[in-house]
């Protein structure tokens, strides 16, 4: 069985818009606007957790099936910016 590859929207989208105007109309998107593909810059840090605040974080992200890292950034991000702490 062979691998499926995996859709890329960012060429998905720059076809439609590279398409001729009487196939969809005159289209441009900015592609900077997709929350999608908005990636933030990352900054490597060194932090100290409580051993027991780490591994209910960790389990946490086994369950969700994502990477512990990305689950204290999505936490941290929320509280402090989106809660406006």
């Amino acid at each position: 069985m062979t691998k499926r590859k995996k859709p890329n929207l960012k060429s998905a989208l720059k076809k439609v818009e590279e398409a001729p105007d009487k196939q969809f109309g005159n289209i441009e998107i900015d592609l900077s606007t997709l929350p999608c593909l908005k990636k933030p810059t990352k900054e490597k840090i060194t932090a100290n957790f409580d051993a027991d605040l780490l591994e209910t974080i960790r389990n946490l992200a086994n369950k969700k099936k994502v990477s512990y890292t990305t689950l204290m950034n999505d936490v941290l991000r929320r509280v402090f910016i989106k809660d406006n702490f």
